[in-house]
C-alpha cells in the first residue's frame, strides 16, 4: 500500500480542500499521513477511526514577534522532517506539500522525495525574503520544476503558474470541490446544533442570500450585498456566515438585524447545515492594486464554496470576475452584477435569477456534476 503523506503548515480545519484529497485518499485505500495541526478533535478521531494517521507539529503563530516566527518555522521544518526520517519512504510514496510558503520551508525535501507541490494561492517564482534568510541558497523556482507533480485548484492560474515557472509539463487541475465519504451529515455535534437550529428556525419560509467564507474589507466586500438585502422586502434575508475577523465585527456591529444574521465559524462539514438552506449563494472577489498576487488570486477564485452552494442545486451571484463569469455563463448556475457593483444592480440580478430559479438550480447542479476530484486524484497520483 502507497502512503501519502499531507503537509501543511496551518491548521487543516481551515482547509477544506485538503480534507477532501484526504478522504478521498482513504476511499482510495491509501495510507495517509498528515503531518501539522488539526483542532476539530471530533473529525480527526473519525477519519483516524478510517486510518489516517495524524503527527502534530508546532502551531505557527503570526501574532509574535519576527524572530519568534522565523524560530517557530526552524522547529515545524525540524519537526517535520524528523518525522519523514523516521518512516520508510518508497519510490511509490508521494509527499504532499500545501502552500508555496511549507514548500519553501521544506524545500529539501524535493531531492529526496516524490513531492507533489499544491500551491493552493497564486505563487510567483521568488521567495520571501523570510525563507531566504532561513535558507539563503533556496530557488524557488529551480525547486517547483525538481517536483514530482504541481497541481493547481484552477485553470487560469495553473496556466499562468506553467508560464512563471517554465514548467515542461501543464499543472494538473483539482478544484476546491469537498468530498464526503456520506453524502448525509450525521452525528452532528451538539454545539453545532445548538448554534444552527435557532437561526434556522428564525428564516424558515424566507429567501435566504447567504455569504460563507472569510470576511476580508478589500477582497471580499459585502457591504453592497448588505444594503441591498437591507431594501427589499422582508421576505429577503442575509445570512453571512464564517471566520471571524475585525471586519467581520464591524459589519454585524453596523447591520445585524432580523433581515441581515451572522453566524460565526462552523467547521467544516456541518457548516453545510446552513448551506443547504440557502436560496442564493454569494460570491465576492475583489481585486487589490497592492501586490500582483492580490490581484491574480480574487479575478480567477477557486472558492470552494462555489462547489458547496452548487452541491445543493443553489444559484449564485457574483460580482464581475472573470473566474465565476465564465463558469455562470456556461453552466447557467449565476449571474454577476456587473461593474459598477451597487445596491440596485444586486437587487436587480437576485430579482432576475428568481424569474428563472428552475434554470439555475439545475445549473447548479449540472456544475456540481462536472468534476470528479476522485479521478483527478487518481491521475495526480499516477506513474504517468
Amino acid at each position: 500500500m502507497s502512503t501519502v503523506y499531507l503537509i501543511l503548515k496551518d491548521d487543516i480545519m481551515y482547509y477544506p480542500p485538503v480534507l477532501s484529497i484526504i478522504n478521498v485518499l482513504l476511499e482510495l485505500k491509501y495510507r495517509v499521513v498528515h503531518i501539522g495541526n488539526y483542532t476539530d478533535k471530533e473529525q480527526k478521531k473519525q477519519l483516524e477511526e478510517r486510518g489516517a494517521i495524524f503527527k502534530s507539529t508546532i502551531k505557527l503563530d503570526d501574532n509574535v514577534s519576527l524572530l519568534k516566527k522565523l524560530a517557530m518555522k526552524l522547529e515545524f521544518k525540524r519537526q517535520v522532517t524528523s518525522y519523514l526520517e523516521i518512516e520508510t519512504i518508497s519510490k511509490e510514496d508521494y509527499v504532499w506539500l500545501f502552500h508555496t510558503e511549507t514548500l519553501c520551508l521544506l524545500n529539501d525535501l524535493v531531492d529526496r522525495y516524490r513531492v507533489v507541490f499544491h500551491p493552493l494561492e497564486f505563487t510567483q517564482p521568488v521567495a520571501s525574503w523570510k525563507y531566504k534568510v532561513l535558507t539563503p541558497s533556496l530557488n524557488l523556482a529551480a525547486t517547483v520544476k525538481k517536483t514530482a507533480k504541481v497541481v493547481c485548484c484552477e485553470y487560469n492560474r495553473a496556466q499562468i503558474t506553467k508560464g512563471m515557472f517554465a514548467l515542461e509539463q501543464m499543472p494538473y487541475v483539482l478544484p476546491n470541490k469537498m468530498y464526503m465519504a456520506n453524502d448525509e451529515l450525521t452525528d452532528i455535534p451538539e454545539d453545532v446544533q445548538d448554534l444552527v437550529n435557532p437561526i434556522l428556525s428564525k428564516v424558515e419560509g424566507k429567501k435566504i442570500i447567504l455569504y460563507q467564507g472569510v470576511f476580508l474589507d478589500k477582497e471580499r466586500r459585502l457591504e453592497e450585498f448588505c444594503e441591498a438585502v437591507k431594501e427589499m422586502s422582508d421576505e429577503y434575508v442575509l445570512i453571512a456566515m464564517g471566520k471571524g475577523s475585525s471586519y467581520y465585527e464591524s459589519l454585524k456591529d453596523k447591520y445585524q438585524s432580523e433581515k441581515i444574521l451572522f453566524i460565526p465559524f462552523i467547521r467544516p462539514p456541518y457548516h453545510l447545515l446552513v448551506t443547504k438552506a440557502a436560496s442564493i449563494g454569494v460570491l465576492s472577489y475583489f481585486p487589490d492594486s497592492t501586490s500582483i498576487s492580490s490581484v491574480i488570486n480574487p479575478l480567477y477564485c477557486a472558492p470552494n464554496k462555489i462547489f458547496e452552494y452548487a452541491r445543493y442545486g443553489t444559484p449564485m451571484i457574483s460580482n464581475d470576475i472573470p473566474g465565476l463569469y465564465y463558469i455562470f455563463m456556461q453552466y447557467e448556475c449565476g449571474e454577476v452584477v456587473r461593474h459598477p457593483m451597487t445596491t440596485t444592480g444586486i437587487k436587480a440580478t437576485i430579482e432576475k435569477i428568481y424569474t428563472d430559479y428552475d434554470k439555475y438550480a439545475s445549473g447548479a447542479l449540472r456544475y456540481y456534476r462536472s468534476v470528479d476530484i476522485e479521478e483527478i486524484i487518481k491521475s495526480v497520483l499516477s506513474d504517468k
